[in-house]
């Protein structure tokens, strides 16, 4: 080997170990597997944003919107997309294990109560009474107590049903029970692939019903808040990148997905993203500021409505549950 080539050699050995250092690692938990309204993560990581950041995620699939938050404070995770209300309830009952919400994605609620055309439910009062088929974990079950005293009905004349979240959606079209809590999309798409009309479909949204509470949001970890903060800004310009790359054309996003899962039915996928994007993500608040844009007396409120439907300890102050460091600047996060 001549003592030129010699030198390349060692130059090529010393820059690699600084190559891996520069980007930094994430592991990030997503809140459920891989359907559409999670392509947007997906893109952002195929289209190199993770890595201009100097970032290197890994994305996990999630077993719903509520793990991720034990799976942060646990250290397990750096990062993750769940539901911030029950970030709110954890907070209140464990401040010790800290766990924060860097951005809101999800500020339409999409918690509802969802009855076959058939069951003639329209308004809550048409609730008691009846058989209500309802996840234990599920965000809508357990903040029915807070739709039930704003809508004037006793929670305790509804015939709840503990169901698996696998079956609920075939208890409902079998009778067995009445009417279901769930996310709208998750409800809805399994319905859909159960055979279902649209026009049979019913839903009553608990934010039509007072329960104005937020939903899915980026959470990240006290520790990368207090000591990588530049790592949670710079994964939170490249989330915000990819979701607005989605909203933008939703079916070239799902594309991420369907080559990770060749079983993936994706124009089912596409409706689903967009979906969520239509009744979840494109909102006027989103519209005017970009994804994201929380008001602050919205978020006290939310947190309001949380604390009283959870029965909470204590109500957590707005600043442990979100920490507006991180939210992109609004350029980033706005809709073209």
């Amino acid at each position: 080997m001549t003592p030129i080539l010699a030198g390349l050699v060692l130059a090529a050995l010393s820059l690699g170990p600084l190559a891996a250092a520069a980007q930094e690692p994430v592991r990030m938990i997503l809140n459920w597997r891989l359907e559409g309204p999670n392509a947007p993560f997906f893109l952002a990581e195929d289209r190199g944003f993770f890595r201009e950041e100097g970032l290197a995620v890994r994305l996990d699939p999630g077993e719903g919107s509520s793990a991720p938050i034990g799976r942060i404070a646990a250290g397990t995770y750096d990062a993750g997309f769940g539901d911030i209300n029950t970030l709110i309830e954890f907070t209140a009952r464990q401040p010790e294990r800290r766990v924060v919400t860097a951005m809101v994605l999800y500020t339409r609620p999409p918690m509802a109560v969802v009855s076959l055309a058939r069951a003639n439910i329209q308004r809550p009062q048409d609730l008691v009474g009846r058989r209500v088929g309802a996840p234990q974990n599920d965000t809508g079950f357990r903040l029915f107590p807070a739709f039930a005293t704003l809508t004037g009905i006793d929670a305790g004349r509804v015939n709840f049903q503990a169901v698996a979240p696998t079956l609920r959606e075939t208890l409902l079209v079998r009778g067995d029970v009445e009417a279901v809590t769930g996310f709208d999309s998750t409800v809805w798409f399994a319905l859909k692939g159960l055979g279902i009309r649209r026009e049979d479909v019913r839903f009553m949204y608990y934010g039509d019903h007072g329960v104005d509470v937020l939903s899915n949001s980026i959470l990240i970890s006290t520790e990368m808040a207090e000591r990588r903060p530049q790592v949670a800004q710079a994964l939170l310009r490249a989330i915000a990148r990819g979701w607005v790359e989605a909203i933008r054309d939703p079916r070239a996003a799902v594309a991420h997905i369907a080559r990770r899962e060749p079983l993936l039915n994706a124009d089912l996928e596409v409706e689903r993203l967009q979906w969520v994007i239509d009744n979840q993500i494109v909102t006027p608040e989103a519209r005017a500021s970009g994804i994201g844009h929380v008001e602050p007396s919205r978020l006290d409120r939310a947190i309001d409505i949380v604390a009283q439907g959870f029965q909470l300890p204590r109500r957590p102050a707005a600043t442990e549950i979100v920490d507006g460091r991180f939210l992109p600047p609004a350029e980033l996060r706005r809709l073209r």
